[in-house]
């Protein structure tokens, strides 16, 4: 059984998500909406559905798993919380933003924080993301699983156990793949064990 993949979804398609805590520095709901509403007339971004979650708890989140599981039906490249404190586990966002790309979309915040500041890009799709000095050309997470042999067929990368390690296969059938080579894009890239486990995608030279 293969992994389901999932397209990249529409940057002018977006499923919002609000969440309301017991700190009494939190927005409120309608607070929230507001931030995310204006943000999305300057942008000229659809919100295509809205979710909410209520609690401290990160593991009774049922809002956001629906948010996640809804951005593919509506096609939706963005998932947008009105500030990056409103989508984090334990204080980090980056799970968030990785299970938001996961789906094909990139988490976003109504009032820009958190959000990369457009000096690094994603040498495939161009999008902004964080820069990562030991890997300058990693492609971001969404282009990560846009990636397939020569002859288009999509391929998948995974490490070989809890220890690490790398192996390739292709997505429609399960068969194993030998070799490292990729293409994204038209762009000619290279897929490897990151340093510290997990699978990192890189830009071989920038060209087709």
């Amino acid at each position: 059984m293969t992994a389901r993949r999932f397209k990249r979804g529409s940057p002018e398609r977006a499923v919002a998500y609000v969440r309301i805590s017991t700190d009494a520095a939190c927005a409120s709901a309608a607070e929230q909406r507001a931030a995310i509403e204006a943000w999305a007339r300057r942008g000229g971004v659809e919100i295509a559905a809205w979710h909410e979650d209520r609690g401290e708890e990160t593991g009774e989140r049922t809002g956001f798993a629906a948010a996640l599981e809804g951005l593919a039906g509506a096609g939706a490249g963005l998932l947008a919380v009105a500030s990056e404190d409103r989508a984090n586990f334990n204080g980090i966002s980056a799970g968030c933003r990785f299970a938001a790309s996961q789906r094909g979309a990139r988490l976003v915040t109504a009032d820009g924080s958190g959000m990369p500041d457009g000096t690094h890009r994603c040498p495939t799709c161009g999008d902004p993301v964080e820069p990562w000095p030991r890997y300058p050309r990693a492609v971001c997470g969404i282009c990560q699983h846009e990636a397939t042999d020569e002859g288009g067929r999509p391929l998948e990368f995974f490490n070989t156990d809890i220890g690490g390690g790398f192996t390739a296969r292709y997505t429609d059938t399960g068969e194993p793949r030998d070799g490292h080579a990729c293409v994204i894009r038209g762009v000619r890239c290279r897929a490897d064990e990151a340093r510290f486990g997990g699978i990192v995608i890189e830009a071989a030279d920038g060209k087709p």
